[in-house]
Formats: structure tokens, sequence, C-alpha cells
């Protein structure tokens, strides 16, 4: 605890306060541009009958609190708007055919390799279920590979994709990935094909 005695117009306030809270508060200052003791000031005059020093404190952690939600936020944001936009560029520079699907299975973006390697468009793809197009086989099966994702597990699992489609049969080994995870409601992930395994 240290005890200062801080001035400003006329006004003397005697204050004992914990170095975490001073230190906090010469922050706080400096940020907007004030001299500790107009800060010091400024609270005491919306003070109630808990006095400056509970004033302050609390004036300290409720800035402490806005700027945690700020950061979250922005975090949150930066995830938001990096996150898929870095896997849209992935997906489209991936000389492999690449997919990604929502986790309710429905395609969500197709490249140039995709489309090729499946002889389809784009808008014939995208919107469709993904397992309306491929049966998908894999260890564990695909509903608890999604359910890990959900959870945030990072991994990769092998996948063996069949599709019948008129006149032909596409076999391809692919790996699933998590691709952008917000919750296990929200999530989409990867479906890299290796053309080397397909028949």
């Amino acid at each position: 605890m240290r005890h200062r005695i801080i001035q400003f117009e006329g006004r003397r306030f005697s204050v004992k306060l914990d170095d975490v809270v001073w230190r906090s508060l010469e922050e706080l200052a400096a940020a907007a541009g004030l001299r500790l003791n107009r800060l010091v000031a400024q609270v005491a005059r919306d003070a109630d009958a808990t006095g400056v020093t509970a004033a302050l404190r609390r004036f300290c952690l409720e800035q402490a609190l806005a700027r945690a939600t700020r950061l979250e936020d922005a975090l949150q944001a930066r995830a938001l708007s990096a996150g898929p936009a870095s896997i849209a560029l992935f997906v489209e520079a991936c000389p492999a055919p690449a997919l990604v699907v929502a986790q309710d299975h429905r395609i969500l973006r197709v490249n140039a390799a995709a489309r090729q390697w499946m002889r389809a468009e784009d808008a014939g793809l995208v919107g469709q279920s993904f397992e309306h197009l491929f049966q998908v086989r894999s260890t564990p099966p695909l509903d608890s590979i999604l359910e890990q994702f959900g959870r945030g597990v990072a991994a990769v699992f092998p996948a063996r994709l069949v599709s019948v489609r008129p006149g032909r049969v596409i076999v391809a080994s692919a790996s699933l990935c998590p691709a952008a995870v917000t919750g296990p409601d929200d999530f989409s992930f990867l479906v890299l094909v290796d053309t080397f395994a397909a028949r």
C-alpha cells in the first residue's frame, strides 16, 4: 500500500492504494493525456458516499473490464475476418482438389482443381450436401470426426471418398481437417483430395 497526497484545483486528496492500483491509475491518466492529479480529481468528483479510495479502485476495475471486453471483441473480429479469408486463399491456391464443408455438410467452397476433377461447375457443387455427392469411409466415422472438430480438436483424419456419377465412379483418398471453428455448431472443415490415389 502506498499513501499519496494529491492536489488539484485547490482540493487535496489523501489516498492510500495498492501499488497495482496506482500503476493502473498512472497508465489510465497517460492514455487519456491527463496528469494523475487531474484524473484522481475527476473520479473523486463523481465519488459517492463510499469515498475516494473506493471510487478509484472501482474506476480502475471498470476500465480494466472495459479494456478486456474491447480486446476480446477485437480478437474475435480478427479471428472471424482473418480465418475464413485465409482458408479461402489456401483452398484457391491448393493444387490438389480441395473443398470447404460446413458442419451441416453443405459445400461452401470448391477450388478449380476439385471442379476439374469432378467435372462439375462451381454452381453445381456449392450448396450441395457433401454426403449427397460422396460416401465417406473413415475411422472414426464422419459424424464422430465432426463432433471432435466442433469441440476444437485440431487433427487430420484420413478418409476414403466414393462417388457414383452417371457413367463414372470416383474413388479417392482424402484428408479431413478443421478449417474455421467458432463453436460446436459453427465450424467448417477442409477436404483435401489425393488425386494420385484416385481411380
